[in-house]
Formats: C-alpha cells, sequence, structure tokens
C-alpha cells in the first residue's frame, strides 16, 4: 500500500482501489504514506491538496501554494480539503494513525 486518503464522511480511498487521479475530489481530511527514507507521513490541515508525481506523497497547500504549482505546471490530482468539527477532525485523524495497514516505517 503506497498511500490511503481519509475523508471527512469516514470513507476512504488508497493505492489498491486506484490511481491519484481515481479517488474523490472533495472531502479530503488526511493522507498516510511514505516518504522516500521509509517513514509513514501524515499530510492534514490544508485547504488544497494533489499528488506530487516527483516525491510520490500527498502535499497539502494553501491558495498561493495553489497558484504556484499552477504556474509550474505541478498540479496533479488535485483534491479538496473540508472544515469538519473539531471532535470529527480527531476522530478521523486518530483512525488514521491507528492504521494497521501503515506502520512507522516500511
Amino acid at each position: 500500500m503506497e498511500w490511503r486518503i481519509y475523508y471527512a464522511d469516514g470513507s476512504t480511498f488508497d493505492s489498491g482501489q486506484g490511481s491519484p487521479e481515481d479517488a474523490p475530489s472533495t472531502g479530503f481530511i488526511c493522507a498516510l504514506g511514505y516518504d522516500e527514507s521509509g517513514d509513514r507521513y501524515m499530510m492534514q490541515s490544508w485547504d488544497h491538496y494533489c499528488w506530487d508525481r516527483d516525491a510520490r506523497q500527498w502535499w497539502g497547500m494553501d491558495l498561493c501554494g495553489v497558484f504556484d504549482r499552477l504556474r509550474r505546471n505541478r498540479v496533479h490530482a488535485y483534491k479538496e480539503g473540508r472544515t469538519v468539527t473539531k471532535a470529527e477532525f480527531g476522530a478521523i485523524v486518530s483512525r488514521a494513525n491507528a492504521d494497521p495497514d501503515f506502520p512507522m516505517r516500511r
């Protein structure tokens, strides 16, 4: 498993189900994956996300970051974050942190 996205409605989508482009575009809360050293990362708390083809990671960004990546033709598989209550956010992030498919190191 390369990555998994957690959504506001409680659903998930991961690399075993399809490509970054295939993942639902709205309601993104966080994503799990691995960095180049094999350490797990969690990308969270951004308004916008896209798949970085070079790093093979989900990257979060604010609106200025979207514009920066657009100018450089670096927006791929764009997703929108969603604001949820603190309790909902905490529950989703806790669920992601406990995901048995993503140990702390690969």
